[in-house]
């Protein structure tokens, strides 16, 4: 099963975004959240399979990620993606128009986890309004330990001037959540 999937990633990938790595415009509702999880179970069966052209799908995935409303899907989709760009931490600097717009749409993905799923869904303000994160879910603590080490990470190898303009793009709420829940 393995080798058959090596071989349909490229001709999926090569299909799902245009040349310049956008995604393919399609009425179809639900394909961005179910690329998005079915990317992540792809790396987590061999984070091989999505990593080697991530910079060409990350900013998408990261939409996609954001957008799902499923706790075990989303889950799914979260620890392959963590698993992919551990496998090719570079596309982090080649996915898009720069560095602080990339690592604020993993960020906005990440906060998406402290979002009610209603509220996502009728796309509530939640991050310039008062205050009211949900907890990250406790089923899930090692995926929360995981995307703390991962968001450690990504700032570590960002620096701080990068880091510095992404905090000066967050909203407050937003810096407050992940200064409490992931200590950057």
């Amino acid at each position: 099963a393995a080798d058959l999937l090596q071989n349909l990633i490229p001709l999926l990938m090569g299909n799902s975004v245009d040349i310049d790595g956008n995604p393919i415009d399609t009425p179809v509702p639900g394909i961005v959240e179910n690329a998005a999880i079915t990317l992540g179970r792809l790396a987590c069966v061999n984070p091989s399979f999505v990593a080697p052209e991530l910079g060409r799908f990350l900013l998408g995935w990261c939409d996609g990620l954001s957008k799902i409303s499923n706790p075990t899907e989303r889950k799914d989709a979260f620890s392959g993606f963590i698993l992919a760009l551990r496998a090719n931490p570079q596309s982090i600097q080649n996915a898009g128009p720069g560095l602080s717009q990339t690592i604020g749409s993993i960020l906005f993905a990440v906060v998406s986890w402290h979002v009610a799923s209603d509220d996502l869904l009728e796309g509530t303000n939640v991050l310039h309004s008062n205050y009211g994160f949900q907890p990250f879910p406790s089923e899930f603590v090692e995926l929360k330990q995981s995307l703390t080490q991962l968001l450690t990470d990504i700032k570590a190898s960002a620096g701080q001037e990068s880091w510095n303009q992404v905090e000066s793009q967050m909203p407050v709420n937003v810096k407050r959540l992940m200064k409490e829940v992931y200590n950057v």
